[in-house]
């Protein structure tokens, strides 16, 4: 495992254990479940999306709906910090849950690896 593999999985495990009911702490348990090599799953993530099934816990409506119950605030709080930082209004598109249940997983996602890459 590289050093970069080492830190990232090391960061996980830190905010899995510090945070581990929020979004945070979800896609954090879904890459160290992922299995060695983390990056992959980070890039197969962010190029494919939730969309892709590689959350397996995220692919059903009833499982999607749930995650957005339960991360209801923290989704909220997100969609507010995209617009602002943005300018622009979120349209989503299909089951309204879903669309945002994946947005916030898939964005947290991302938050996650700027963070390591400003890090390094």
């Amino acid at each position: 495992m590289s050093r970069k593999q080492t830190r990232l999985k090391k960061q996980l495990q830190y905010i899995l254990k510090a945070e581990p009911k929020t979004l945070r702490g979800e896609v954090a348990r879904e890459a160290l479940e992922y299995g060695c090599d983390i990056a992959a799953f980070f890039s197969d993530l962010l190029t494919h999306g939730c969309q892709s099934g590689m959350i397996g816990s995220l692919i059903y409506y009833r499982d999607t709906h749930q995650f957005y119950d339960t991360h209801y605030d923290e989704i909220e709080a997100l969609r507010m910090d995209l617009e602002e930082s943005t300018g622009v209004q979120l349209h989503p598109k299909g089951d309204l849950k879903n669309w945002y249940a994946w947005l916030a997983f898939e964005e947290t996602a991302r938050v996650i690896v700027s963070e390591q890459d400003t890090n390094n």
